[in-house]
């Protein structure tokens, strides 16, 4: 049976700033989120937080928060501790699931594993009759990203709904350079963010077309400017979407995504929900664009 689960919409992000796991946690006690629709498949007790998005269950299966992207290291990270963005993260997670159990719930028609065996699941806290959803939780407090798959986006507008107020409140990571918002027109900072997830903004200039491929330019340059690229084949989904390619021509979209080289700098986007149309400069998230 098919169950929606609705839940309260999040208050301020004011508390979001707390120092440590157990601060950040107990100053929204109770809060709970969620608007997609999915199916609950089971619950479970959470043996171990190994990061800021996969945990492993007692019965010795892995789970993975699909929608909810935590830091992980960089390369150049050569620390022996953990690198402290995605401790953060990981300690967050394991005291908000606490002793509490949790139930794994997917969206119809979405892919339940990963190649590794873990669930990809939508993760809610259990406590007493509430549900927390550990996504929604992890992202509006700036300890995580939102992102999606083309088999992984019943979510995916919900939690770049708690991002966006997350980064208004400039909350967690997004108090940091590091993960902020970058400008289209930023070519030489996205050149070096080869490999990295990434938020994107800027007017669109024109929208190309061939045979095998659609492109979002940001700039006239095609050889070195900010493009999103998507396949032929991936073109069918943002038809009859609230993001027809043909009509982005002029607006201000946020694009998200992996950073390629492909020429210049390039998101291949998949689905609609990589790319959001927002307002001109001036909105809340101002602070957060480079």
């Amino acid at each position: 049976m098919t169950m929606q689960t609705r839940t309260r919409k999040p208050g301020s992000g004011a508390g979001c700033a707390a120092a440590g796991a157990a601060a950040l946690f107990a100053a929204f006690p109770g809060a709970a989120y969620g608007a997609c629709e999915t199916q609950a498949l089971r619950t479970a007790t959470v043996a171990q937080v190994m990061d800021g998005q996969t945990l492993r269950l007692e019965d010795g299966g892995g789970v993975r928060l699909i929608g909810a992207l935590a830091p992980e290291a960089p390369r150049w990270w050569k620390g022996i501790k953990p690198w402290p963005p995605a401790e953060r993260a990981r300690r967050a997670l394991e005291e908000l699931i606490g002793t509490s159990k949790v139930e794994l719930r997917f969206a119809g028609g979405e892919m339940k594993r990963d190649r590794h065996g873990r669930f990809l699941a939508q993760l809610f806290v259990l406590r007493g009759a509430e549900r927390i959803w550990a996504q929604g939780e992890m992202i509006r407090r700036g300890l995580a990203q939102a992102y999606s798959f083309r088999g992984h986006r019943a979510c995916a507008r919900d939690l770049q709904a708690y991002e966006r107020q997350a980064r208004a409140g400039r909350a967690g990571l997004w108090r940091s350079g590091k993960f902020a918002v970058l400008g289209a027109q930023s070519v030489a900072a996205l050149s070096k963010r080869r490999g990295v997830f990434q938020v994107v903004e800027g007017k669109v200039l024109s929208v190309g077309r061939t045979r095998k491929w659609s492109f979002v330019n940001f700039g006239a340059d095609w050889k070195t400017d900010f493009t999103v690229a998507i396949r032929a084949g991936d073109r069918s989904r943002f038809q009859g979407s609230d993001l027809p390619l043909d009509q982005l021509a002029g607006k201000r979209v946020r694009v998200r995504g992996w950073i390629g080289r492909w020429n210049g700098p390039v998101i291949k986007a998949t689905h609609p929900e990589q790319i959001t149309i927002v307002e001109e400069p001036g909105d809340a998230d101002a602070g957060n664009r480079k």
